[in-house]
């Protein structure tokens, strides 16, 4: 937490001990962080559902109207495997975010749970997710000789996706789990004196 939002916990503190902080400031502004974790998430998961139905289903039309051989509806199979996944998936990460208990410690546990499982998803998205696709896409587009766009998919495209997700980690949910770990340390703290 930041010394400033510190500081108007503190101030808005009336004839309480001055060795007392505010605990409904407190929890209000875990409940805050935690929130804005949960949105990050929910934008994850909504991306990679909506995205992947819709470029399944739009690869399986796009098959069928060209009335292509039955290898070529592997691509749109994985794709919409990937949405129903993702999907599933979401509804299990919200069942298991129910163990938290409504406390300021819950609040700030399920706020940490959350962002690691963000981070998580962000990290391993390369293995189980990019990398099946780009070697399904890349036999597609071999099989149809279009062996330059196999070749930009790889040396482009692929390298790319995969600086981008680090940069992302690193830019935007390592700061806040630390911040979140660092909060938590401070209030687990045995207090002075």
């Amino acid at each position: 937490m930041e010394f400033e939002e510190m500081q108007v916990i503190w101030n808005s503190q009336n004839d309480e001990k001055l060795y007392a902080i505010n605990e409904q400031a407190l929890h209000d502004r875990i409940r805050r962080k935690g929130q804005s974790v949960n949105r990050l998430v929910g934008i994850f998961e909504w991306i990679m559902i909506v995205a992947n139905l819709l470029v399944g289903v739009v690869l399986a039309v796009e098959a069928f109207y060209d009335q292509e051989p039955l290898l070529y509806y592997v691509l749109p199979a994985l794709y919409l495997a990937y949405g129903v996944f993702a999907l599933v998936r979401r509804l299990t990460r919200r069942k298991a975010g129910e163990r938290f208990a409504p406390t300021v410690l819950g609040e700030l546990d399920k706020a940490l749970w959350q962002i690691n499982f963000l981070i998580n998803q962000s990290r391993t998205i390369i293995v189980w997710y990019l990398l099946p696709i780009f070697l399904v896409a890349s036999v597609y587009f071999l099989l149809n000789g279009k062996w330059l766009w196999a070749l930009v998919l790889g040396l482009v495209i692929f390298p790319a996706t995969f600086a981008g997700s680090r940069w992302e980690v690193n830019r935007y949910y390592v700061p806040k789990k630390r911040a979140l770990e660092s909060l938590r340390e401070t209030l687990l703290a045995p207090p002075p004196g």
